[in-house]
């Protein structure tokens, strides 16, 4: 049986859904004013990311059917 090297950095589970999450909480939690702001405009620009790629993806299949 092998034992997990106890010199390698444990992995989290998680990944971007932990991330996205970790944003949201340090929006509404953190106590400097300029890792609010930072993680509001990560949050604004990930949440503009997804709404282009909604529509412009939809778009471009569309043109390609056609």
């Amino acid at each position: 049986m092998s034992n997990p090297d106890p010199t390698e950095p444990h992995r989290r589970p998680g990944g971007l859904v932990r991330g996205f999450l970790r944003l949201i909480v340090e929006v509404d939690e953190s106590r400097r004013w300029t890792h609010r702001l930072r993680a509001a405009l990560l949050l604004l620009l990930l949440l503009a990311g997804f709404g282009l790629l909604g529509y412009w993806v939809p778009e471009m299949i569309e043109r390609q059917l056609h």
